[in-house]
């Protein structure tokens, strides 16, 4: 997938992230998504899917249709929080070249929610950075090497 590929997904995903209410329990939904066949279906063909990334319709796919996944209530947090975790954690895929599923798979839900609720500790650094620092933080999988964003 191109840089600019990637940075389209990143932008779709930070619009899904952000346009989610308030009152959903936005840590469940996002690692309930990294886990979803519907993201998977999302990665399996990058280049066809991004230039076809209607994020309602995936967003649909994944509550309705494909996963039935039920938001459930709970902290929203901010939409400028939502899309910011969104683009880190899509920008994490990439980096690590390693599908969302295996990504939540490894991490879990509690570092999900430990870089969430440290998010102010991210934002101002640049990619490369933030994913340094988050490598620091929690580790990554053996056999992983960090690629630059190159964005």
């Amino acid at each position: 997938m191109n840089d600019k590929s990637r940075f389209v997904a990143v932008l779709k995903f930070s619009a899904w992230a952000e346009g989610l209410p308030d009152d959903v329990d936005f840590i469940d939904y996002w690692y309930s998504l990294f886990l979803s066949t519907t993201k998977e279906q999302i990665e399996s063909d990058p280049t066809s899917n991004v230039n076809a990334f209607y994020w309602p319709f995936w967003r649909n796919n994944f509550e309705r249709h494909v996963d039935s996944y039920h938001p459930l209530a709970g902290e929203g947090f901010y939409a400028v929080e939502r899309a910011w975790f969104a683009r880190f954690m899509q920008h994490l895929v990439y980096c690590m070249q390693l599908s969302s599923r295996e990504i939540a798979n490894y991490y879990g839900k509690k570092v999900f929610r430990d870089l969430m609720l440290s998010w102010f500790s991210y934002h101002t650094l640049g990619v490369d950075q933030s994913i340094k620092t988050f490598v620091e933080r929690f580790g990554s999988p053996s056999g992983v090497t960090i690629q630059p964003a190159g964005m």
